[in-house]
């Protein structure tokens, strides 16, 4: 799946597999692929349900991860983990999606 992003008068497609990680923006979503961010105009409830759920986890009502870029898993204070990317970056999960966090945790044997 890509998305066609208009940013500086032209039309950017991004792969969404380059994508390490979404963040809310009001009624936008902010595409973070490395260096790279575009802002597309879509809520990320929209962008969820579209997105395939074995790549990409919300981890907090305003971010969503690409699985495969989550480097490290720390648990933190109330049921909520700090995630580490790839990249470096660092994101705070919330409790509410805690059991998907734990799960992904979890050894497949």
């Amino acid at each position: 799946m890509r998305l066609a992003v208009r940013s500086a008068g032209k039309t950017v497609f991004v792969d969404m597999r380059d994508v390490d990680w979404i963040e809310a923006a009001e009624n936008y979503a902010q595409l973070h692929a490395g260096r790279s961010a575009h802002l597309v105009h879509v809520t990320m409830n929209a962008l969820e349900k579209s997105l395939d759920p074995e790549i990409f986890l919300r981890v907090h009502r305003s971010a969503i991860v690409n699985v495969a870029r989550i480097r490290e898993l720390q648990p933190a204070s109330h049921g909520e983990y700090v995630l580490t990317l790839t990249t470096g970056v660092r994101l705070q999960s919330s409790r509410g999606y805690n059991e998907k966090l734990k799960a992904l945790a979890a050894n497949p044997f």
